[in-house]
């Protein structure tokens, strides 16, 4: 059982308060350069990967205990995901970001994230101003 259906914190708030020490969060935007109210971005939604990684496992993470057990393995094992497929985004390129793949953006779009990040760094250092009618088409596959 996965799901922490209690009044405790929510799973993943766990994960990320050891797991934040050893971030590599950069001083600038990735898409922009912008150095204001940045954040990480995880292309591989945390919640999801723990979640199905604790159903799978067996692993009862409803109770702030049951988390604490099992979080340094959990960890260990999607040390690529935590540290390593991460970006450091402003927050409109974040919410812009989460507004085309969902809040919680489904594991398969992950590579499709990566495109739409570089893509947009690319149209930003070619000097390319986005209006807001203007329409961003996006990679169907990862090249």
């Amino acid at each position: 059982m996965a799901k922490n259906t209690s009044n405790n914190r929510i799973p993943v708030k766990w994960v990320r308060d050891k797991a934040k020490a050893a971030y590599d969060k950069k001083d600038e935007c990735w898409i922009c350069g912008g150095k204001v109210d940045l954040e990480l971005h995880h292309v591989y939604s945390i919640t999801i990967l723990l979640e199905e990684w604790a159903d799978r496992k067996g692993y009862d993470i409803s109770t702030d205990d049951g988390i604490l057990a099992v979080r340094d393995e959990f960890i260990e094992e999607h040390h690529q995901e935590l540290y390593n497929d991460v970006y450091t985004l402003c927050n409109p390129h974040h919410v812009k970001l989460h507004g085309i793949y969902g809040k919680k953006p489904p594991q398969h779009t992950a590579k499709k994230q990566v495109v739409w990040i570089e893509k947009q760094r690319a149209r930003k250092l070619d000097g390319y101003q986005e209006t807001k009618t203007g329409n961003m088409s996006l990679f169907s596959q990862f090249t």
